[in-house]
């Protein structure tokens, strides 16, 4: 009898220190998936098309593919350039299911908006103006407010470029004071980022100095993907701000254009 009874209580503690032992590692499970959530993933894309075509704008035939780009690598803020209007960023939205909120910007000179979508039922956008054209940005909150400027310079002028890209920082810059921003796009520099010195014509010494101009306060966190466009040129970007922060993947998503797209989605991870 006694036997039994000691074998019971036994038992018994086996159970309870079983018990116990299994809910710290419950508990590093949910720290290691709120972690998760530190990760910061970027997304930027031109989607229009290459210049042969008639209208070098998004077409309505493209979204959903686009969509299923976004809804595949699931960023968590969307920088788009070459969109016709916010009719366009709506059907977007619509086939994103309500997943995101967007904006476009006001139009400036051209036909064409850029548009922010942020997975973030509080994010707001604000215009951005920068010479005769309108950037955007969309804010949202993380562990801290961060801001995502979709920006689209000059293609066929240099100097024009470089008083963009001038108006832009100084916005940035101010903004940064309260908050982290991102700056995504289509930039259009004709350089190499690692033959940048080799300064021969005009367009190259514009370009150069345009894009050491927004090194100065944001890093390029793209600069090893590789071209983001045809005819080997890397002209689409995402700079952040160059206090160390781990950089997790970074991908141009070659097999993501469709139809005449002549640029791909440039993806980048923050970990904060």
């Amino acid at each position: 009898m006694w036997v039994k009874l000691i074998l019971l209580v036994l038992f018994c503690l086996m159970v309870a220190g079983a018990v116990h032992f299994a809910e710290p590692r419950e508990s590093e499970e949910r720290t290691s998936s709120s972690n998760s959530s530190g990760v910061l993933r970027l997304l930027t894309w031109n989607i229009g098309y290459a210049e042969l075509e008639d209208d070098t704008r998004a077409h309505d035939k493209d979204l959903p593919a686009v969509a299923e780009v976004i809804r595949r690598e699931n960023p968590d803020a969307v920088a788009l350039q070459e969109l016709t209007g916010k009719a366009q960023l709506n059907a977007l939205l619509k086939l994103l299911n309500g997943a995101y909120r967007g904006a476009v910007a006001q139009q400036g000179r051209g036909d064409r908006f850029e548009a922010v979508l942020v997975k973030d039922t509080g994010a707001t956008f604000t215009t951005v103006p920068v010479g005769d054209r309108y950037a955007l940005a969309g804010s949202f909150r993380s562990s801290s407010e961060i801001v995502l400027v979709s920006a689209h310079a000059d293609a066929f002028n240099a100097s024009r470029r470089r008083i963009y890209t001038e108006a832009l920082m100084d916005w940035a810059q101010a903004r940064a004071q309260s908050a982290t921003v991102f700056v995504a796009g289509d930039f259009n520099f004709e350089l190499k980022a690692t033959n940048e010195t080799n300064l021969y014509t005009d367009n190259l010494k514009h370009d150069s100095e345009s894009y050491s101009h927004i090194l100065r306060s944001l890093r390029d966190l793209g600069r090893t993907a590789g071209d983001t466009a045809i005819n080997d040129r890397r002209i689409d970007y995402i700079f952040g701000p160059t206090q160390p922060r781990n950089i997790g993947r970074v991908a141009v998503l070659r097999d993501a254009a469709v139809g005449r797209m002549d640029h791909w989605p440039l993806l980048v991870e923050v970990n904060y």
